[in-house]
């Protein structure tokens, strides 16, 4: 129920939009069915075969296969295409060209025919159905048993150009691919002459015997070095040298016995020179004697140990080896050096031989991947070759059988009944078309409609309250004949005046301090404002409570026109100076009520609102009053309304759905709250205008001016 409630009103705003543009659809569909040609529908049915009950051979069963690729979901989908190839159009057509033209009906282009035929596949089954509606049912018949008969020709024709195009391929192939086999194992013999590869896993074997053995001798060896270096530490301890070359050299030295005799002689002469430095004095005859002796005798055993020892070595005097212990450790140590030397070399050849096969173990993998990849490619060109040369047998056989792989299985009907216009498809689309159509002019008036549509709309989008919502009521009580009588009848009427008293308690629970001024304004002109302040005040007064109304609307005054007021004086005269309050104020002729009206017109309202006597005359002309109701200008067009209502207890704004902007009127309210002027709330105004009288505009005293305004009031 909501939602239709929601979807009404939009509908109402725009029932003639919506209902033109309905009927529109309707009658474009009539006129279509109208002045639509008749068109007659026909089909022929045509099977595709199986393959291999086709031909003898596989290639000759791919070739009668449905059109399309290896494993497409629908191949018979891609044979229903190829029946509107423009091949087969042409020949249809170029062979019914006569019979069309002697029916004197003028003959289909290729792209007339490929956009009306139609063809599907039947469901389950390898059955396609070729329809196509034309003008005229016998021409339009033959036509399709004609198309269905090219199908078959194209087909069969098609098969053999395919045969003969692959056996030609092939017979290109088959040399081809002998050359290349030829090629591969030339290469795979050159391949393993050059790299000396017989049996690749043999030689692998033999490489890691090889290996293992290299290993064996390597930790025999390497046990044999590690004895032979603990044996030359030991013996190196034991005889004092770091090298077998100092060792050798100090045992030379202590087998030479001419050395030895030197070495005992030079002993004895110093014994003799110390004997002769303590008799005699240093440069005595006898001791210069005995110490050029022993000058000589060094300089001898120089020259003789210069002769045993190196120029690169020397030893010290207690290095030599003299006894035969010493002599034979020395001997030990030197051969253990030398041994020591002979298996590190040992060892290391050991080493360089198990490279040298590591290394060529690690080649094998390669080779083999190597001799693999020739041998495969070489096994690739054969099956290859093995391949086309079936092939090229089972091309031979497909030619020479020459099949077709589509057979009609109903030839076309004649029409008998038009199947064009559907009248009932025509108007229920025309129908669900109009709908759809008024539906979007609907929405599409609603999203352009920038206006207020109702009191929901203003509350969700504002935190403004609303104080009312004031009903339209009939066109009979909105008389024009008397002054009394004109909102007499409105408050004879209690279900159009309640809405109004209950807008008179609100601002009376709102404003608890007497008088009560309030200024009432709006965004534009023609929201109802004037009459919404006239129902307004004329229903307090009837509650008893004292009223002044004062249309402070200067630039177009309505109130003393709802009244018929004679124009005397009003506000212009009271805020000059040119009468006082009270002979400006006059009655409006219902009991406590009276009116202030706008008095004499000026081109500049500002300067009688923004003026200091404005705020004494209000302030005066509440004094007396339960409530003062101040007809103030729209907030678009002047800033009156935010003047006014630093005078006031507070603002009301009056709104009229579908006319109200409601971009203007949030911007406006802005505006007012960010100046702090107190908004009272809204008012949402869905009443009619009261009427308004000519008849004063012919009375004396017309403000000069006051008659051109009076032509831009509404009616």
């Amino acid at each position: 129920m909501d939602k239709l409630s929601s979807i009404l009103p939009p509908i109402k705003r725009n029932w003639l939009p919506a209902l033109l543009t309905f009927s529109a659809a309707i009658i474009g569909a009539g006129f279509y069915i109208s002045v639509a040609e008749k068109s007659y529908f026909s089909a022929v049915r045509v099977s595709v075969e199986d393959p291999q009950a086709s031909s003898v051979s596989t290639l000759g069963q791919g070739l009668t296969r449905p059109p399309g690729r290896a494993g497409s979901a629908d191949p018979m989908a891609t044979q229903a295409e190829l029946v509107k190839s423009q091949r087969v159009l042409e020949r249809a057509l170029q062979q019914e060209a006569p019979a069309f033209e002697a029916q004197g009906v003028p003959l289909p282009t290729v792209g007339q025919v490929q956009r009306s035929l139609q063809v599907k596949v039947i469901p389950a089954t390898n059955i396609l159905q070729i329809g196509y509606e034309g003008l005229d049912p016998d021409l339009t018949a033959q036509l399709l048993n004609r198309i269905a008969a090219e199908v078959i020709n194209q087909s069969s024709e098609n098969i053999r150009l395919e045969a003969s195009s692959i056996r030609q391929f092939l017979e290109s192939q088959v040399p081809q691919e002998a050359e290349k086999l030829t090629q591969a194992e030339t290469i795979e013999t050159q391949y393993r002459q050059a790299n000396g590869v017989v049996d690749v896993n043999a030689q692998t074997n033999t490489l890691l015997t090889n290996l293992s053995q290299l290993q064996e001798q390597q930790r025999v060896v390497a046990g044999q070095l590690q004895e032979a270096q603990t044996r030359t530490g030991m013996l190196r301890e034991m005889t004092g040298f770091d090298s077998p070359e100092r060792a050798y050299v100090a045992s030379r030295i202590g087998q030479d016995q001419e050395l030895a005799d030197l070495k005992t002689k030079l002993i004895n002469l110093g014994s003799q020179i110390i004997e002769a430095r303590a008799t005699y004095q240093d440069n005595h005859p006898q001791v210069l004697a005995l110490a050029q002796q022993q000058g000589d005798l060094r300089s001898l055993y120089s020259q003789r140990l210069g002769q045993l020892i190196p120029d690169s070595q020397s030893l010290s005097a207690g290095s030599v080896a003299q006894d035969n212990l010493s002599q034979d450790l020395i001997s030990r140590y030197v051969l253990t050096t030398v041994e020591t030397a002979a298996l590190n070399n040992h060892l290391n050849l050991l080493k360089q031989n198990q490279s040298f096969l590591q290394d060529q173990l690690a080649t094998v993998p390669q080779r083999k991947q190597d001799l693999s990849t020739l041998e495969r490619k070489r096994d690739e060109v054969k099956s290859n070759l093995a391949l086309l040369q079936g092939k090229l047998q089972e091309a031979r056989i497909a030619e020479a059988q020459l099949l077709s792989n589509i057979r009609i299985v109903s030839w076309a009907y004649v029409p008998t009944v038009a199947a064009a216009p559907q009248v009932p498809v025509i108007l229920a689309i025309a129908t669900a078309a109009g709908g759809v159509l008024a539906t979007g002019i609907v929405l599409l008036l609603e999203a352009f409609n920038g206006t207020l549509r109702n009191a929901n709309e203003i509350e969700a989008s504002s935190e403004v309250p609303v104080l009312a919502v004031l009903p339209k009521p009939s066109g009979q009580l909105l008389l024009s004949a008397s002054r009394t009588s004109k909102l007499e009848r409105f408050l004879d009427s209690p279900g159009v005046v309640e809405p109004y008293r209950s807008l008179l308690k609100t601002l009376e629970l709102r404003i608890k301090d007497k008088p009560r001024v309030i200024v009432m304004s709006s965004t534009v002109e023609n929201e109802g404002k004037s009459d919404v302040i006239a129902r307004l005040a004329s229903v307090s007064a009837m509650l008893s409570r004292k009223t002044l109304i004062i249309d402070a609307n200067l630039s177009r005054p309505e109130q003393q026109e709802v009244f018929a007021l004679p124009s005397t004086v009003g506000l212009t005269h009271v805020v000059s100076g040119q009468a006082s309050l009270r002979e400006a104020i006059q009655p409006s002729g219902f009991e406590n009520l009276d009116v202030l009206s706008n008095g004499e017109f000026i081109s500049r309202p500002s300067t009688v609102t923004e003026s200091a006597a404005m705020e004494i005359a209000i302030r005066e002309a509440s004094k007396g009053y339960d409530f003062v109701f101040v007809d103030a200008a729209p907030v678009t067009t002047s800033a009156d309304a935010l003047t006014l209502s630093q005078y006031a207890d507070g603002l009301v704004f009056v709104v009229r759905p579908n006319l109200t902007v409601r971009e203007a009127m949030f911007k406006s309210m802005a505006e007012i709250e960010s100046n702090n002027t107190p908004v009272l709330g809204v008012v949402v105004n869905e009443s009619q205008s009261l009427p308004r009288y000519e008849s004063f505009k012919n009375m004396n005293n017309t403000p000069r001016g006051v008659e051109k305004e009076l032509e831009l009031l509404p009616d």
